[in-house]
């Protein structure tokens, strides 16, 4: 089993024990920061058959989102967009903890699922959208990474003039080849990865841009739901490539390039950007810098961490938790570890100001 698969079981396991062992008050105290901003992905039914963590973990269900607006309302938090995040921090203003909605990708279910829960209860969020996807030209590949293993026990390809061999008969083996092929096709030759992307799944004969037909928002829908006030966009580039395989001139293309598109159909300027696989594997010093001269209020990662009045000084690289209900054991009290500070002073050494 490899050690990710055997890390996530511990996490399941400890998150519930540290919760009922009171130390997010602790935490609270000097981690929880200003407040945090959310990152979610999908929001749909739960899928009962047996997935591959990589991608059902960026899925909450309908009734998740609801039962988290509830809790955190209960407990005293406000929910502010970016702008309102972007005030608080340039103003130094105090007021209550915050929780900022984010949504990756610009997946369809956030307009059938997301929407009508987000207006129900005002909450503001901002949708980052790859225009590629939305233009039909592209897709969310690791999803169709994630049915191909499922459906096959034994996978055999050559890529980049080498040949690699899977057993995938187990869900364990789909996991770890999922996380293998996954690297592949981010991080083999330099530069744009989409020729490597469509090579590997032409071999199989997925169609990404069907798939993306089938997932991801419309433009007539972004329109809609931009005329609604709670909703707000951001950009997160043309194609979703991790942008420390780019020249200098490809990131300025993605970034400034989604940002144009997207304003052409909203018809208002897009403020916020947020990183396509925003770790610290795909995205530092370098992107921050270019992502900073493109002119955003604030531009987002996918590094754990809550935001600090020393954020403002690092707008271009605001951290995000992340909100994943099967990790939480479907219990949206277990998000206070992550929103309160435990799991990130963890995760980042006790290192309060999440920045690279």
């Amino acid at each position: 089993m490899h050690r990710k698969t055997i890390k996530r079981k511990i996490i399941k396991l400890l998150f519930p024990a540290l919760y009922h062992a009171k130390v997010h008050l602790i935490s609270r105290i000097f981690y929880s920061g200003m407040g945090s901003i959310l990152m979610f992905h999908r929001v749909c039914a739960e899928d009962t058959k047996p997935r591959i963590q990589g991608s059902s973990g960026l899925e909450v269900t309908p009734s998740y989102l609801e039962q988290l607006i509830k809790y955190f309302s209960a407990v005293g938090y406000e929910f502010l967009s970016l702008d309102g995040v972007y005030e608080r921090l340039r103003e130094k203003k105090n007021g209550k903890k915050f929780l900022s909605f984010t949504f990756d990708d610009g997946y369809a279910d956030n307009y059938f699922h997301a929407f009508p829960i987000l207006k129900k209860y005002n909450i503001p969020c901002t949708i980052y959208v790859s225009t590629n996807y939305t233009e039909r030209q592209a897709g969310p590949w690791w999803y169709s990474l994630e049915d191909l293993l499922l459906r096959n026990d034994y996978l055999e390809f050559g890529l980049d003039q080498r040949a690699y061999k899977f057993n995938t008969g187990t869900l364990p083996e789909k996991e770890d080849a999922f996380r293998i092929i996954r690297h592949l096709l981010m991080n083999g030759r330099e530069g744009d990865p989409s020729s490597r992307i469509q090579d590997f799944f032409s071999l199989f004969d997925v169609n990404l841009e069907q798939l993306a037909g089938k997932l991801m928002l419309s433009w007539e829908q972004i329109i809609e739901l931009s005329k609604v006030p709670i909703f707000d966009f951001g950009a997160h580039t043309v194609n979703h490539f991790p942008l420390n395989k780019l020249s200098r001139d490809e990131i300025k293309y993605e970034v400034l390039e989604s940002k144009k598109q997207i304003e052409s159909k909203i018809k208002r300027s897009v403020c916020h950007f947020s990183y396509p696989f925003g770790s610290s594997n795909e995205v530092n010093d370098r992107e921050f810098a270019i992502v900073k001269e493109c002119g955003f209020k604030t531009a987002t990662t996918t590094r754990w961490g809550n935001i600090f009045p020393e954020h403002v000084n690092h707008l271009e690289c605001l951290p995000r938790i992340h909100v994943n209900e099967k990790r939480d054991s479907y219990d949206v009290r277990l998000l206070s570890l992550s929103v309160n500070g435990t799991i990130p002073c963890v995760i980042n050494k006790f290192k309060r100001v999440v920045t690279v």
